[in-house]
């Protein structure tokens, strides 16, 4: 078996709940391209779950 290095250039996590979040910001301190996907808000601005504080 080789022993060849696998190189991730990109990551998605689909969910920004507790552990999607939390996997995303670990994959960016690592400095791994992440895109963080969620579903949009109910109501108000789209961005709403995101931009909350």
């Amino acid at each position: 078996m080789s022993q060849e290095k696998f190189v991730v250039r990109k990551v998605a996590v689909l969910g920004a709940g507790v552990m999607g979040a939390q996997i995303a910001a670990h994959l960016a301190n690592a400095k791994v391209p992440t895109v963080l996907f969620d579903l949009p808000a109910k109501e108000g601005p789209k961005n709403a779950i995101v931009q909350k504080p």
